[in-house]
């Protein structure tokens, strides 16, 4: 049933882009500029997971080095290198084909980047609220001609954490917003997915309709829960996938796409996320006393609200209930 399974992963991008024309133009207006030999404009690209932010951001580029062959260009996954020195590291290695060493200093890394690039570039940071420390996006900024494409789930996340010296120099720039996908836009990738990777009549445009019905917008988990169902009637034998089968592959996906974030959180993301798993319900002070009694260096309550929960918040982990003792954290159902 299953003829090219790569379709169905997180990194394959398709050939055309489904129910995002607009965020793809103004996207590609963003880079447009390194068509005449000019820096392109920065780009931020805001909204929920599974909203089509980094596919389009990797399909702008793509149509970018269609128009100029050698423009440099990177991917940076956030979630993996956080670090500036990872950041700086990545981009030094992709954009100035430059080996550097481990653990070089950062004046290095970014004379390494301004002497390797004499052209505009692009860099692509995903997930880019995870950083360490946001200074990375100011060192990116002084190089000539790199512009980046910033993803994150909001903005308020990503620019309320900036000192007042970066906030000034990089929070210029487009603003994109994606809101969750309809039922008919979700039901449309799945179908293209299907003719694709699955072989002709494995499916059926309802059952389709029934997987992105239950979503909630959510194509990432939409196209896991249709490679789902297609190996759970492959193990029955089956030729077609049947709608009995959806729910349970809709589960299964949901808990598939759970497992992959936990394994990308950060440590204090990770130990958040173990207290409410091991004693939740919690209070807030309860669950910082358990989180400072099982984090080996614990930083402070104002910061794990303001960068660290609401991220496990987006991505439904976690939810939050208020009462009379204030907000309570608990497994999301």
């Amino acid at each position: 049933m299953l003829r090219d399974a790569t379709v169905f992963e997180d990194e394959h991008l398709p050939r055309e882009i489904v129910g995002r024309n607009s965020q793809m133009n103004e996207v590609t207006d963003a880079l447009a500029p390194v068509e005449n030999g000019v820096r392109a404009e920065n780009c931020f690209l805001f909204g929920p997971s599974g909203a089509g932010k980094t596919t389009v951001a990797r399909a702008a580029v793509r149509e970018l080095r269609r128009e100029v062959l050698d423009v440099p260009t990177a991917y940076v996954n956030c979630w993996k290198d956080y670090t500036r020195s990872s950041v700086l590291e990545r981009a030094a290695n992709t954009l100035a084909d430059a080996a550097v060493p481990k653990n070089a200093p950062t004046r290095e890394l970014l004379d390494t980047l301004q002497d390797g690039l004499d052209a505009p570039s692009v860099i692509i940071l995903d997930e880019v609220d995870q950083l360490q420390d946001s200074d990375v996006l100011y060192d990116l900024h002084s190089v000539p001609g790199l512009a980046w494409i910033c993803i994150a789930n909001r903005e308020v996340d990503l620019l309320a954490r900036l000192d007042e010296r970066v906030h000034s120099r990089i929070s210029v720039g487009y603003r994109v917003q994606f809101d969750r996908y309809t039922v008919d836009t979700v039901t449309e990738i799945l179908d293209r997915r299907t003719a694709q990777g699955l072989e002709p009549g494995a499916v059926e445009h309802e059952t389709l309709r029934r997987i992105a019905e239950l979503v909630d917008g959510d194509a990432r988990q939409a196209i896991t829960a249709l490679r789902v169902a297609a190996r759970k009637s492959e193990r029955e034998g089956l030729s077609m996938i049947p709608q009995r089968l959806v729910d349970d592959a809709v589960l299964d996906a949901e808990a598939e796409v759970r497992r992959k974030t936990i394994s990308k959180l950060n440590d204090h993301q990770r130990v958040l996320y173990e207290c409410i798993e091991e004693h939740g319900p919690l209070i807030q002070k309860a669950l910082y006393r358990r989180y400072q009694q099982a984090h080996p260096d614990p930083i402070t309550l104002r910061a794990l609200r303001k960068n660290h929960l609401p991220k496990l918040e987006h991505y439904n982990l976690i939810e939050t209930e208020r009462s009379g003792d204030g907000k309570t954290y608990l497994l999301s159902s």
